[in-house]
């Protein structure tokens, strides 16, 4: 096998600084025997949706766990991606224009890339092409909880799932287990980033087994922590040394989306002295780790963590619901929530307006979420839109209160603070560039203004407004076959992403043996304009100096795969142009 070392660019969960080194050579490909071939059997594949000329099915292969796997339910043994495809396209991916493969980010299911996915599609076809989006989801989606979701859109009635999941009610005789812990879940043991690329690589062997053809179709892509995932996928090796079997050589191109795409971001692997010393430390630090997380010491999953925690994400997702089904009726959903410290903590934080409000969980006289009246869809906008969340990366620009007076926020920090010299990109980071206010007056009833109806409003602006409240409504309300934020995401993950940043190649990173393979392909990098990423690590490792490199103006993290399909100027949605036009220039 050929080594090559050489620098690469910025990474979120990047382990130290690094110098950038000199672009690299294609390696040379070695002789083979045979072809790979994939172990994906059993092709499924069932058409969900039919939506604005895009065909959305489920695609899923049998690809079973190990034999030494905890106990499992069966469609753990599956590995599968939502297909999103132009209705008068090509049935078979491999006579498509182009293959779009991407990772989701942190706790994100496939459903999180449903605008962006349909967007991509739409605009290609614009431009005379066809192409494909997958939108993969990882093997600890079969855990996800979708019976309250899929009996709710069954019944109309969002309170179905609420009280399933919260207050006992049985549906079809089954009562609601309760939440699962650390202790739990054993099997998220064998759902580490392993598994994550073997399923990735079987699935785009199996679906096109032409090597060339794989070389020719497919984009390599990621959102925020997917775009780290996809940088290990690049430099891995499925195949034992072969070229032809690694990461790399399945894809055309890679793409960035508000994220990056490497393996090794502070150029460790370029002096052989720091590979051989990160080598012989971490990859024991990570064998302990893992040890411990093995024998439930260290958490497998986030669990009761407040604003990120197992019902955090669940809350969203009913807030969804029930603005997807009843968008204009008042809010119930609160009132049938208990409370207790993750649940309490979670709603204090997302809504205090100031730090005493924050401290006092409302008692110094503003109140708490739960004291206040809004229709289903001011409750989602006031949970999760960016004049109104106090947390970054859970907002998108989805409109603004109505109905009532508001109130300036300045926890945890003013929006305006974002705006001093320097440390304002970095105060992005708490709660986003954007001014945000509560309501303020608890007889009225708040209600919506949608994305493209916010001229006037003196707080904000028609291009920081770019995702449709209905769109999120409908995404995060979905229930199977993936959820649109996982129910219980391994952080197994992370652990090995980490270990990965900090140098570590054997043990469970024994097949990253490439690095910076990204860099010989094409590159696309996408900011989004109000998130902090670009203006945080993205300074400190800066992108392929070979790279195309976009900003989506008035987009916040999230929106970057989330946004309407036409923005308020009138044109499509930045991050699916900007996808399509790269897939039209790579031939």
């Amino acid at each position: 096998m050929l080594s090559v070392r050489i620098s690469v660019g910025w990474g979120t969960l990047a382990v130290a600084a690094g110098t950038v080194g000199a672009l690299m050579s294609p390696m040379t490909p070695q002789a083979h025997a045979f072809a790979p071939v994939s172990a994906a059997t059993d092709r499924q594949e069932q058409v969900l949706d039919n939506r604005d000329g895009v065909i959305v099915s489920q695609v899923s292969f049998l690809l079973p766990l190990p034999p030494n796997a905890p106990p499992h339910p069966p469609e753990c043994d599956r590995a599968g991606f939502l297909r999103y495809r132009a209705a008068d396209g090509p049935t078979e991916s491999a006579d498509a224009d182009s293959v779009v493969v991407q990772q989701q980010g942190f706790n994100g299911g496939a459903m999180n890339s449903d605008s962006v996915a349909a967007n991509t599609v739409r605009s290609a076809a614009q431009l005379g092409r066809k192409v494909e989006f997958w939108a993969m989801a990882r093997r600890s989606s079969c855990l996800d909880e979708t019976t309250g979701f899929d009996y709710a859109l069954k019944t109309g009635n969002y309170l179905d799932a609420v009280d399933y999941y919260f207050n006992g009610m049985p549906i079809d005789g089954r009562v609601f287990p309760g939440f699962k812990n650390s202790q739990d879940l054993p099997l998220l043991d064998s759902m580490g980033l392993e598994r994550v690329l073997r399923d990735q690589y079987e699935i785009m062997l199996h679906e096109i087994p032409d090597q060339i053809v794989r070389q020719h179709k497919y984009v390599c892509t990621g959102i925020s922590m997917g775009g780290l995932v996809t940088g290990f996928f690049a430099d891995w090796d499925f195949g034992n040394g072969d070229p032809d079997a690694a990461g790399y050589s399945q894809c055309a191109a890679f793409v960035a989306q508000d994220s990056m795409v490497s393996s090794d971001p502070v150029a460790i692997q370029n002096t052989p002295f720091l590979h051989d010393l990160t080598n012989a430390i971490i990859s024991p630090v990570n064998d302990i780790l893992k040890a411990t997380q093995n024998i439930g010491v260290l958490p497998r999953i986030l669990g009761s963590t407040p604003v990120i925690g197992t019902k955090a994400f669940l809350i969203y997702r009913l807030a969804g619901l029930a603005a997807h089904l009843d968008p204009d009726g008042e809010s119930q959903l609160l009132a049938h929530l208990p409370h207790d410290f993750e649940i309490d903590s979670t709603l204090n934080f997302l809504f205090a307006p100031t730090w005493v409000g924050f401290a006092t969980n409302g008692a110094d006289g503003t109140g708490t979420l739960r004291d206040y009246r809004f229709t289903n869809t001011a409750l989602l906008g006031e949970l999760l839109d960016n004049n109104s969340c106090n947390f970054e990366l859970l907002q998108q620009g989805m409109g603004v209160l109505d109905g009532g007076p508001v109130q300036p926020k300045s926890f945890p920090n003013p929006g305006d603070a974002t705006q001093i010299p320097l440390l304002g990109n970095y105060l992005r980071l708490t709660a986003g560039p954007q001014q945000r206010f509560a309501p303020s007056d608890r007889s009225v009833l708040y209600t919506w203004r949608n994305y493209d109806n916010v001229q006037g409003v003196p707080y904000t602006a028609p291009g920081h407004e770019v995702a449709d409240i209905r769109d999120v409504a409908r995404q995060l309300g979905s229930g199977g076959p993936y959820a649109y934020w996982e129910t219980y995401f391994p952080l197994r993950v992370v652990l090995d992403i980490a270990a990965g940043y900090g140098g570590a190649r054997t043990g469970d990173m024994g097949n990253l043996r490439y690095h910076g393979m990204e860099r010989t392909k094409p590159n696309l990098v996408l900011w989004a304009g109000d998130s902090v990423v670009q203006f945080g690590p993205g300074l400190l490792f800066p992108v392929p100096q070979t790279a195309i490199v976009q900003t989506l103006p008035g987009y916040n993290h999230i929106d970057t795969i989330g946004a309407a399909a036409v923005q308020n100027n009138g044109l499509s949605d930045y991050s699916g142009r900007y996808l399509a036009e790269f897939l039209r220039s790579l031939g």
